[in-house]
């Protein structure tokens, strides 16, 4: 592996650890929590892991699009959005998956490769498909990281255990609103990259897609119920959380459970 791309790699997995660090000291209520510490580690990896996704994605034998790469950059976006979030709505507790998650999914990029070829032929087409379904997925990630901490804000309000975490959560409307809008921008990006599937990807049965196909659609299918209930029904709490984290499962066994077992069991 180049030299950049090593070093870059385990200066993101420094920076994640501690920036971790501080968002759990946060969170356990030991001590003043330093936010600005925290969101400049977290600057500081986010700057190391794009310089790593770049380096290893764009290959001089093309886009490397195999399961190690993907994650890689999956977890960036993921980062990078909650970072952003948390800016400006200060849901810190957002983050605590966040950070390890893309510590981890670094790992195997920094001492292993993919072993699937990297594509040289893809089309404009093929490529706002992929953008369109990593940012959706991505999306998709940091609501169900709401949904859970919903699920735990209710459940501690209806039982009256005031935890540490509470005094760094939003009001539970505001917690609601939050899901809600992170629903609603994730079901429209995988309207988006499921519609530009079928335009641009040939032959989806002969590319073993079709299970990913049908459990992104029935993983779309639950968000949009989830919408319409909000908007009928006034589903919020415990009932959103719930379907939330059923879609968010049909989508984490659709796309990355896919790609582990043809690349890595049955090595296609």
């Amino acid at each position: 592996m180049d030299q950049i791309a090593l070093i870059s790699g385990l200066l993101a997995c420094l920076f994640y650890g501690l920036g971790t660090y501080q968002l759990v000291q946060g969170l356990r209520g030991d001590g003043e929590f330093n936010r600005t510490r925290m969101l400049s580690l977290a600057g500081l990896a986010l700057l190391a892991h794009s310089i790593h996704v770049h380096l290893t994605l764009w290959t001089p034998g093309g886009l490397q699009l195999g399961v190690i790469s993907i994650a890689a950059l999956f977890t960036l976006v993921v980062t990078c959005l909650g970072t952003a979030i948390c800016l400006f709505r200060k849901i810190d507790p957002l983050l605590a998956p966040a950070y390890p998650l893309a510590l981890l999914s670094l790992l195997p990029s920094i001492f292993y490769s993919d072993a699937v070829l990297p594509r040289h032929d893809l089309q404009g087409g093929i490529i706002i498909h992929i953008l369109a379904s990593i940012i959706a997925y991505s999306v998709m990630t940091l609501a169900f990281s709401q949904a859970v901490l919903l699920w735990i804000q209710n459940y501690q309000l209806k039982h009256r255990h005031i935890h540490d975490i509470l005094k760094l959560l939003p009001p539970l409307q505001t917690m609601e609103s939050m899901l809600f809008d992170l629903v609603s921008i994730g079901f429209l990006l995988l309207s988006v990259a499921i519609g530009s599937g079928f335009i641009y990807v040939e032959d989806l049965f002969a590319q073993h897609l079709a299970h990913k196909t049908f459990l992104t659609l029935a993983a779309t299918g639950v968000f949009g119920v989830l919408l319409l209930g909000r908007f009928l029904w006034g589903w919020r709490g415990m009932v959103a959380a719930r379907w939330t984290l059923t879609g968010f499962a049909l989508l984490l066994v659709g796309y990355f459970g896919s790609k582990v077992v043809l690349e890595v069991v049955l090595a296609r």
